[in-house]
Parts: structure tokens; sequence; C-alpha cells
């Protein structure tokens, strides 16, 4: 109703430019096309705001997928993990939301499969035998940030490490931060796995993940604790 009222202003003020304009040489002319001017800037940030904000969706329309995805995956590994849902009314461009899809269940299908133990080593290790997984989105400082969190064993920086170098992506003997040490997962084809399954193994997804965030503007941060678990913030 608001467009609609919006789009009527936008009308009149077109016609009271077009009136003012053929007596610009008057000043009561001059100073009816400023008055339409000025009209017209504020009705078009209104209009921009309004379809900008036909275009907001809720991240919902993303997370709502996957309690059903951690369920299936879950059962399908012999784990047992519970997935917990915050923030999930916080609003995103219809388009970030579509592109966001693929990225989000990579990193969920990675927390549950090398991040969550099973029952077994999560109860030798005195952690509750049920794992949990935390998919978050928030806003702050103007940008949108969407964490996937999980309480599993963390990132293994030296199985990290040694694979890089195996691979030649760092030299034997260079001292790498923690931060640099994270952002190798990140290479293409680099992957910890053992064994090669329909899940992980292959090589592909978080150099594709970094992309696609990238793709839209953002960037991808990740924190671990080992045998705590971790955290990756888009």
């Amino acid at each position: 109703d608001r467009l609609l009222d919006l789009v009527g202003e936008l009308v009149i003020t077109q016609a009271m430019l077009a009136q003012s304009s053929q007596i610009m040489d008057t000043q009561a002319g001059l100073g009816r096309f400023q008055e339409a001017m000025q009209l017209l800037d504020r009705q078009t940030r209104d209009l921009q705001e309004r379809v900008m904000g036909i275009r907001m969706v809720p991240v919902d329309m993303v997370f709502s997928r996957f309690p059903r995805l951690v369920r299936d995956l879950a059962k399908q590994l012999g784990k047992e993990v519970d997935l917990h849902l915050e923030g999930q009314a916080t609003e995103l461009d219809k388009t970030f939301i579509e592109l966001l899809v693929d990225p989000l269940t990579h990193l969920v299908r990675n927390s549950l499969d090398h991040g969550i133990e099973p029952r077994v080593d999560r109860t030798a290790a005195g952690k509750p035998p049920l794992g949990h997984i935390l998919l978050k989105a928030y806003s702050k400082g103007g940008h949108i940030h969407i964490e996937v969190q999980d309480d599993g064993k963390g990132l293994d920086r030296d199985r990290i490490l040694q694979k890089a170098i195996q691979r030649g992506l760092v030299s034997q003997g260079v001292n790498l931060s923690v931060d640099e040490i994270h952002q190798l997962i990140f290479e293409p084809g680099f992957s910890t796995a053992e064994v090669v399954s329909d899940l992980s193994g292959r090589g592909v997804g978080m150099d594709v993940v970094r992309q696609n965030i990238r793709n839209l503007g953002g960037r991808i941060e990740v924190e671990s604790q080992p045998g705590q678990g971790s955290l990756f913030r888009l």
C-alpha cells in the first residue's frame, strides 16, 4: 500500500516539475521547481528503502532446513547431536539468503563429520555423550554475522600443518600463527580425512565456502580450541 502511495506521489511530483520547468524564468517558477526537486529527493529515497525492505527475508528460510539435515547425518554417522538455532528472525537480502545455503550446509556437515566425536570418544574425554551444534545469526556494527559452532574435538593444528607440508603448501620448519594454520583448511584440495567418503576426504568444499563468502563481499573467520570445539564466523 505504501509503495502504491509513493508511486502516486511521484507522478504528482513529476507533473509539478514539468509545470514549473515551463515558467523557470520567473521567481515563483524557480521556487516551485526547487520545492518539487526536494519532494522528488525524499520520495526517491523512501521508495528505495521500501523496495530494499521487500527484498529482506529472515535467515530462518535457510536455518529451517538444518534440523532434518543434522538428524539424518547424525544417524548416518552414528553420532548423537543436538542442533540449536538462534537469531532466525535476522534479515538478509533474498539474494544473499540463496547464496548462503551451500556454504552453511558444508560448514554444518563438517561440524558433524570432523568436529563432533562419536559417543565413546566424548565419554572417554569426559564430555557429555550428546554433541551440540549452534547455528546463530545476528547484526553487529552494520554487518550480519552468521556462526556455526560445535563442541567437538576442535581443529588438529599439528595434523593440518603436517598435511600442508606434505602438499607443499608450507615449507618445513616455518613458524605459523594459529590463525595462519587455521586458514590452511581453505586451500583448494586440502583435506585431513584418512578415508574418502561421500561426506569428506575429497578435498573439495572449504575453498568453495571461502570463495562464495568473498563473492558476497564478506569474510570467514575461524576460532578453535583443541578438545573443546570450533567456531566458523561468516
